[in-house]
């Protein structure tokens, strides 16, 4: 389903002015660019990079989007805060869209700072008891940088540590080792979403 970027636009904006309630300058500013940036450039890059914002910044958990409220005088205001509510779902439906097409994608994750890896070498067998080579794994951190590392260096690689979800962790990790099964080692994997990107789709933005 194509995305009405205006529409999109205009919830963005919507959304700014309800969370200016709620004090967050930061995210206030961020949503405004974003629909600005939709306004003047309505491409699905641009929408792949709201999309992938959205989906970091509302995820659960206590002090998230979807844990706030819209308060007037110290109480929740009802009208507002209801406006509130269905934006986060609309987003959340928008969101679990995932992305229109992978080459947007893409160009979205690399333009947000995300990283990609692969694994490309496993450990070989040598008799019963014995094994040679390493875990190794490819990560690319924007166009044309990439670095060979191993699997002890990988989450600091990637960004990974304190205060990332554990179980997007996991999920790239079994992604790239099912890549590597399935002999796809030219597959990419997005950190943190597990989109899979094929390397000739990464290339037209390098």
């Amino acid at each position: 389903m194509t995305t009405n970027v205006e529409e999109l636009a205009s919830d963005m904006m919507r959304f700014a002015f309800l969370l200016r309630h709620m004090d967050l300058v930061a995210v206030v500013l961020k949503c405004e660019a974003f629909a600005r940036a939709l306004q003047s450039e309505p491409t699905q890059e641009s929408v792949e990079e709201v999309r992938l914002w959205l989906r970091g910044a509302m995820k659960g958990g206590s002090g998230s989007l979807s844990d706030r409220y819209v308060q007037k005088e110290g109480a929740v205001d009802e009208v507002l805060n209801a406006e509130y509510e269905g934006l986060l779902q609309k987003f959340t439906d928008f969101v679990n869209a995932g992305p229109e097409s992978k080459e947007s994608a893409a160009a979205a994750m690399f333009g947000d700072g995300s990283t990609y890896f692969r694994l490309v070498e496993v450990p070989v067998r040598r008799g019963w008891f014995s094994r040679t080579g390493t875990y190794t794994y490819e990560v690319a951190t924007g166009p044309g940088a990439t670095c060979l590392v191993t699997r002890d260096q990988l989450g600091d690689a990637v960004g990974y540590g304190p205060g990332r979800s554990r179980k997007d962790w996991q999920e790239c990790q079994m992604t790239a080792d099912r890549l590597f099964r399935e002999a796809r080692k030219e597959d990419w994997v997005h950190y943190s979403s597990s989109w899979v990107v094929p390397d000739e789709v990464l290339r037209r933005h390098w």
